[in-house]
């Protein structure tokens, strides 16, 4: 089963298909090759993906970009650079608290990181 999935691959990358379209043929290609029942194997991905936090990821996704969208983080952010901003290396720094007080605010580092990183990457 191995082997046929990943010379399904090699081919399809050979014959330049994307990489998406060859996963997926791989992927049937294996299902067909083993010789499972076909309700077991979606059974089977179905509870792969039917994880909690995979579902709340999106969520703090938009949480993020709503407090960016309200301006908490523009906020934040000044708040953070009053503290920090007047030493050398301030603005680091600012990057570095500001993280730290969103992160304890929404308890999630994907709305972190897509929040604050919207506002000071551009900037570091």
């Amino acid at each position: 089963m191995t082997a046929i999935m990943v010379s399904t691959m090699v081919l399809c990358f050979a014959l330049t298909v994307s990489v998406a379209v060859s996963i997926g043929l791989a992927s049937i290609l294996g299902i067909q090759a083993s010789n499972a029942h076909m309700l077991i194997s979606v059974k089977e991905m179905f509870n792969a993906i039917n994880k909690f936090p995979l579902a709340a990821i999106p969520f703090f996704i938009l949480a993020g970009n709503l407090m960016e969208t309200g301006g908490i983080s523009r906020r934040l952010v000044e708040f953070a650079k009053s503290i920090v901003g007047g030493v050398q290396g301030g603005l680091p720094m600012t990057c570095v608290l500001t993280c730290m007080i969103f992160a304890a605010v929404s308890g999630s580092s994907v709305a972190t990181t897509f929040a604050i990183g919207a506002i000071l990457i551009p900037a570091l």
